[in-house]
């Protein structure tokens, strides 16, 4: 095999031919997350160590680790250590995001955070979803140590973002050469958006499936909305309620507080998605029983070698933004006119939005990057929620398909709905989302700057709130930036 020395950083490291890499894994699992029925957990864990020896093997930096993929599961774990997987209408896991890299590194960027709200909702808030805070806070390291810029993009990452009720079966792989670097892997944490939906009174019905109304995080009678102040419970609603103009433009009701019904702003951190005067003897539903569940997550890893290429996140796509990175990241469906023909009951949004991250925009000020330079697209991952139909991601310029995935009565289509009782076949639930990725031999190049349209259809039989159109995607630069200073 020819042997490429794409990064300084790996020429320095290694021989000048790559040799067979070992591929290893190891697992992890959360703090335990505590829930009565209804209830919300929606906050990052605190940093938790990964195992020792990962950390012992690249404590001296002359590996580096590259991370090749990851598989998670919901789990309760008895008395005996023995697990059990969750069900989604047991426990409906809204996202996850999860955060890991060395320790230093990231304690700096969480000191950032704690004295900067609108940095830290794009850490662990909707927009940490496609790596804005990260990639953001990176740039500023390149940027106060430009002779180490490439050290300095290898520190940690962010994975998994908006995946959520998909979990189980929506692969995270990278083909080779791309792989997510990590200089010396020391902690992790998982940013974890989880709904007790046991024993859910009521259902929802789409088509002849029942599934949890709470998965759609209803704003509830006790959640106190104030138009004029811009407040849900004293709080600015955060993230800050923001479509782009040409969304908002369309009259959907989440773009504006006034009309917002439900989603990701009525669904924070012990917050109760039913009726507490209704459904609850105390306030706080302490009557109700108390359940823990566990999030595990396996990472698999090797050795960087020369040809290596480092990933990063993508800037597109959201269907309510169309500049770089996500707006309003949530959309409601409204239900579609009494009498009109099931066909016909489908709402469709399209936007349009740069592939990559470049510099002089308000979520990458600090880059390198010019719009012109070039990125290979690695990795799509769509994002749907419940009543999704399909989603597509198109070339702009060429108007060729590029991803997409589609509802189909056997799941053949790439969107999977659950038929069954067992976890990973929840009746009436979205189970899983099909994902692209591409090898060096073939992955599409573009340019930073190039426009990226997104399709996405979702049936509007039924009224939905809080729903998301979204791909996650990770580019690898062709060529590092000129670096300024």
């Amino acid at each position: 095999m020819a042997c490429g020395f794409r990064a300084a950083i790996l020429t320095l490291l290694f021989s000048p031919c790559a040799v067979a890499t070992e591929r290893m894994n190891f697992t992890v699992w959360s703090h335990p997350v505590q829930l009565r029925y209804g209830e919300v957990h929606n906050k990052m864990q605190p940093l938790a160590k990964l195992p020792a020896h990962v950390v012992d093997r690249y404590a001296d930096s002359k590996k580096i680790m590259a991370v090749t993929g990851f598989d998670l599961d919901m789990v309760r774990i008895g008395a005996n250590g023995s697990e059990s997987p969750v069900a989604l209408n047991d426990h409906y896991l809204h996202h996850y995001i999860l955060m890991f890299g060395e320790a230093d590194g990231i304690h700096k960027m969480l000191d950032v955070a704690s004295s900067d709200a609108s940095f830290a909702r794009m850490l662990t808030g909707c927009h940490a979803m496609i790596g804005a805070g990260v990639h953001s806070f990176l740039d500023r390291l390149r940027l106060e140590v430009p002779q180490q810029r490439n050290q300095q993009s290898n520190r940690f990452h962010i994975f998994g973002s908006a995946a959520g009720a998909e979990y189980r079966d929506n692969p995270q792989r990278f083909d080779a050469p791309f792989r997510w670097l990590i200089r010396q892997p020391q902690v992790w944490a998982p940013t974890l958006h989880i709904i007790n939906t046991k024993s859910s009174a009521e259902a929802g019905v789409e088509g002849t499936a029942a599934w949890s109304p709470l998965i759609e995080c209803p704003c509830t009678p006790q959640r106190k909305i104030n138009v004029s102040a811009g407040t849900i419970d004293g709080q600015a609603a955060d993230p800050p309620i923001s479509c782009s103009p040409e969304f908002a433009a369309t009259g959907n009701p989440s773009c504006h507080l006034a009309t917002y019904q439900g989603g990701w702003r009525c669904c924070e951190h012990q917050v109760f998605l039913v009726d507490t005067d209704k459904e609850c003897a105390n306030p706080d539903c302490s009557e109700k029983p108390l359940d823990e569940i566990f999030m595990k997550f396996t990472f698999f890893y090797e050795d960087a070698q020369p040809d290596t290429r480092q990933v990063e996140a993508a800037a597109c796509c959201d269907v309510t933004s169309v500049t770089q990175g996500a707006e309003n990241i949530e959309y409601d469906i409204p239900a579609c006119p009494q009498g009109t023909s099931p066909e016909a009951c489908v709402h469709v949004v399209e936007t349009v939005q740069p592939l990559a991250y470049f510099g002089d925009h308000p979520k990458s000020p600090l880059s390198s990057y010019r719009g012109s330079d070039l990125v290979d697209l690695v990795f799509a991952a769509p994002h749907l929620h419940l009543a999704g139909i399909s989603i597509e991601l198109i070339d702009h310029m060429t108007n060729k398909t590029i991803c997409e995935v589609h509802r189909t009565d056997d799941n053949s289509g790439g969107i999977a709905y659950g038929h069954g009782t067992t976890p990973g076949d929840e009746d009436g639930y979205m189970v899983g989302l099909s994902t692209c990725r591409w090898g060096g031999a073939d992955a599409p190049r573009f340019r930073r700057d190039h426009p990226m349209r997104t399709r996405a259809v979702y049936s509007s039989a039924s009224g939905h709130t809080g729903v998301m159109s979204l791909w996650l995607m990770d580019v690898s630069a062709v060529a590092e930036p000129d670096f300024l200073v």
